[in-house]
């Protein structure tokens, strides 16, 4: 359908503002864009009668071709945020199209935060925690992840010979890995320094969206693959970046 592939308009969804279930008396104030992130579009938005801001989310509209379940994201949100890893949706809008958030006051990490020992102390026992967790929703099967994106190269004939044979020798190992004896639980995918934050209190992690019970060492190979213990994480991991970012170059 026309339109379907572009972003909902910020004013589009502030127009919505009395629907969010919100303390609100008048509608938000954009403060401006929340810098980051490569999926969707983030403002800040000022809420005096809140006592706090909130964080409005528009969705990336080619969110199913890049692996995204927004019914998924709700449900392990709820699961994270009742732990205590994060704050949960103030609203989600029925079409899924925007989100939004409480705005956690924090300072975003950096590189610098993940080599310093005592933050990395602090994530893992993040980590520890979410993956203790047991949301339901379905294990991701790597193989139908990364095949996703595979057709969609194929179809848009985006696919060297070079890069067709070296998938080819590789599809085999990622069955055998989604078949093995590993345990699935909650991992993030998505652990990268922007997607941790500090207050003074406490850690947050942020953007859940790639989320899905998995192996968690592929969080561990986003804090330093020298964590890793399964080989086959860093290949799999290579992949899943590389397919993404072509994915994402296509649309």
């Amino acid at each position: 359908m026309p339109g379907e592939d572009k972003f909902l308009p910020l004013e589009t969804a502030l127009d919505t503002w009395r629907d969010w279930g919100l303390a609100l008396e008048q509608r938000p104030a954009v403060m401006g864009p929340v810098p980051g992130g490569r999926t969707n579009r983030s403002y800040q938005l000022r809420a005096p009668e809140l006592g706090h801001d909130l964080l409005l989310r528009i969705n990336n509209p080619q969110g199913q071709r890049l692996g995204i379940d927004r019914h998924r994201e709700v449900e392990i949100l709820r699961t994270v945020a009742d732990a205590g890893l994060t704050l949960g949706a103030c609203y989600w809008e029925p079409e899924q199209r925007f989100t939004v958030f409480r705005h956690i006051e924090a300072r975003t990490w950096n590189a610098q935060d993940f080599a310093d020992p005592g933050q990395r102390r602090r994530l893992l026992e993040c980590l520890r925690l979410a993956h203790s967790l047991r949301p339901s929703v379905p294990r991701r099967r790597y193989y139908d992840y990364l095949n996703h994106y595979w057709q969609q190269l194929e179809r848009a004939e985006a696919v060297e010979d070079e890069l067709r044979n070296e998938w080819q020798n590789f599809v085999p190992h990622l069955w055998a890995f989604d078949q093995a004896g590993w345990t699935p639980c909650l991992t993030h995918h998505d652990l990268i320094p922007e997607n941790v934050l500090e207050t003074p209190e406490r850690l947050y992690l942020i953007d859940w969206e790639y989320a899905a019970p998995g192996h968690p060492d592929i969080d561990y190979w986003c804090l330093d693959p020298a964590l890793v213990r399964e080989p086959f994480i860093h290949e799999l991991a290579n992949w899943t970046n590389d397919l993404w970012e072509r994915v994402v170059r296509l649309h």
